[in-house]
């Protein structure tokens, strides 16, 4: 990718937040004179998602079948991993190269460009509202041990067998008295909606606990890794080892052997075309105007043998080129509005 230097500078209108006249200047270390910003490079953010899941089986699990008439239930205890989930976020970080000053003459305060914490330019004339990250609150089950539901009649009984048959007559009697309940037909009726909504709740919970001792457990832990990847045009790759996954063991550094590898394809699409070069001088840019990306666009694949988890194709900065708006869309008399991509720096709106 050319590379240009870019010598600019902007004067605003002292009395508005329009800009009278359009200079872009490139930054110079102790010419503090005005806004300074960057355009960005674009970074693909992929969060990895995997459960770690626990099988026990229950302590009736033999007699699941005879009892409840329940064939799946789980017979050996394993653990084991799965992949859940593979997202892919773009963002943007400053680019060291495209670094420029807004220039404040007379007093002017820039009250119209907006940057983010990290210096990009956001947006002129206008504000864009910052997306907040939500707090995600996982609600977390409390184990309930399904003994803890077990009548006298059941713990007193001297044989696992006769416990098991125990059981399942009273998962029978809690499956009649919801049916009872249903129809209106129990010696006790719960007095309003409400209420028969907070004991049958119960009774689902003793029905499901009690059943548990048959059919067994299935407990998961859930784990997510980051990984963050800054592409260049010269990053076309294919199989690449993104990361290793093993049944076993989870997620895996892409050079540990202990996993299976998961695969990244990267394929620049060369969207925008590059100057045709005859030869001739050329002439050096005007200093005008503000300075955007338009990012040009590559395919994104993350896939292991057997699946595809992510593909798509994606604008990025550092693939496309740096062109300047028109310093007459700000002008006092335009005021134009403008909105710029965080991830890439092209424009998202331009408006008047």
């Amino acid at each position: 990718m050319k590379k240009q230097i870019l010598s600019i500078a902007i004067s605003l209108f002292a009395s508005a937040v329009l800009f009278a006249q359009t200079e872009v200047g490139a930054y110079k270390s102790g010419e503090s004179t005005g806004v300074t910003y960057y355009l960005p490079n674009t970074v693909l953010n992929i969060t990895l998602e995997a459960v770690e899941i626990t099988r026990t089986p229950g302590e009736f699990s033999s007699y699941a079948s005879n009892y409840l008439h329940i064939n799946d239930a789980i017979s050996n205890a394993e653990k084991f991993w799965e992949i859940t989930s593979v997202k892919v976020k773009q963002s943007g970080t400053p680019n060291p190269e495209k670094m420029y000053t807004i220039k404040l003459n007379n007093g002017s305060t820039a009250s119209n460009v907006q940057l983010t914490n990290d210096g990009l330019l956001q947006a002129i004339n206008t504000t864009v509202d910052e997306e907040l990250a939500k707090e995600q609150k996982k609600a977390t089950k409390k184990a309930i041990d399904p003994k803890s539901f077990l009548t006298e009649e059941i713990l007193q009984a001297t044989s696992t067998a006769k416990m098991a048959e125990l059981t399942a007559k009273e998962i029978y009697e809690i499956r009649a008295s919801k049916l009872a309940i249903t129809r209106g037909q129990a010696d006790n009726m719960p007095k309003d909606g409400q209420s028969m909504q907070i004991v049958m709740n119960e009774l689902n919970k003793q029905e499901e606990s009690l059943k548990s001792l048959f059919t067994g457990t299935t407990d998961t832990v859930k784990y997510t890794c980051e990984i963050m990847l800054t592409p260049t045009i010269e990053s076309d790759t294919t199989k690449a080892v993104l990361f290793r996954f093993s049944r076993k063991l989870g997620i895996l550094r892409n050079d540990d052997l202990a996993g299976a590898p998961i695969y990244y394809d990267f394929k620049n699409l060369f969207t925008i075309p590059q100057p045709f070069n005859d030869g001739k001088k050329k002439k050096a840019p005007k200093n005008e105007g503000i300075f955007v990306n338009i990012p040009g666009k590559a395919e994104v694949k993350i896939y292991s043998p057997s699946e595809v988890y992510f593909e798509e194709k994606l604008p990025f900065a550092q693939l496309g080129t740096t062109e300047s708006l028109s310093k007459d869309l700000f002008n006092k008399n335009a005021g134009t509005k403008v909105v710029l991509d965080k991830a890439t720096g092209g424009v998202i709106k331009i408006e008047k």
